[in-house]
């Protein structure tokens, strides 16, 4: 079941990313960053309120979500500036190895233990999503690749990977949703500051683009939200690797909706992440 879920995270986080690049083309991305934590918190603001879920939430946990706070704040900073300086060619492939990261942090710093079948076929999902989404043809053809692009795409997959393990951590001491509130919610606090009162362009305030911001608040919180329950029935570096086809749902939805064709090595990739998918549900 931690597959499934880890999985369910997967599919919402990329269709997440798919309306971020919408909305983005049309306000900007940090904008759009700052509108869905701040719809994201409000709602799950809410939903903390009904479940009385920071009952066991002491001043010990708010110093460290503070920190998580930090980690989600620049990671989305990192994330969308790697992807402007581009090529994404080049930049999508590096920060989908996010999984690495909190499969390497489960195994370190909350002392998960893996069977080798369980660590070959984790290789292999994320070997395959990494090549997925790499177009070689088009990495091939780029001339310069701006360094501090490099740097921001490999930092990016640092704090995220850091980000998503940092928010399951307190999973089974504080349930599902705190965390994920407590993450969320500095992350914001932190967003804010940074962009201060610049607000809104009045011409952007059109219900379409606000719709998009609400739709992605929800899919980007729904993964959150899927993989920290994933989290309570398998290991965090088993739902870490089952979530990490994310980087795969642009691929497929360009497939679907523009009738793109992927490259033969993105298939060799989307058949690579398949095998390790299944071996890791065979292993565990």
């Amino acid at each position: 079941m931690g597959i499934l879920f880890g999985l369910g995270a997967a599919l919402s986080w990329g269709l997440a990313d798919y309306f971020a690049a919408r909305a983005s083309r049309r306000i900007g991305a940090f904008r759009v960053v700052l509108g869905f934590h701040i719809v994201a918190t409000f709602l799950l603001g809410v939903l903390v309120a009904a479940t009385g879920a920071l009952g066991d939430v002491d001043w010990s946990h708010v110093g460290f979500f503070a920190g998580v706070g930090v980690l989600g704040w620049t990671s989305y900073i990192a994330f969308y500036r790697a992807l402007a300086l581009g090529p994404i060619s080049v930049s999508s492939p590096i920060i989908s190895g996010y999984a690495a990261v909190t499969v390497v942090l489960a195994v370190i710093v909350a002392g998960e233990r893996l069977t080798k079948g369980q660590t070959a076929a984790i290789v292999l999902t994320i070997l395959g999503v990494v090549l997925a989404g790499a177009d070689l043809h088009r990495i091939a053809r780029v001339e310069r690749v701006a360094p501090l692009g490099l740097i921001l795409s490999l930092l990016a997959m640092v704090l995220i990977g850091a980000f998503v393990f940092c928010v399951a951590y307190y999973r089974d001491e504080l349930g599902w949703l705190a965390p994920i509130f407590l993450g969320r919610a500095f992350a914001t606090l932190f967003l804010a500051a940074q962009f201060g009162r610049s607000g809104w362009p009045a011409e952007d305030r059109s219900r379409r683009i606000l719709g998009v911001i609400a739709l992605l608040a929800l899919l980007d919180t729904a993964g959150y939200v899927f993989f920290n329950v994933g989290a309570g029935l398998a290991k965090t570096s088993i739902v870490a690797a089952a979530s990490a086809p994310y980087g795969v749902v642009p691929v497929v939805m360009g497939v679907w909706l523009l009738a793109e064709r992927p490259t033969r090595p993105q298939w060799i990739g989307v058949t690579l992440m398949i095998g390790g998918l299944v071996l890791l549900g065979l292993a565990s």
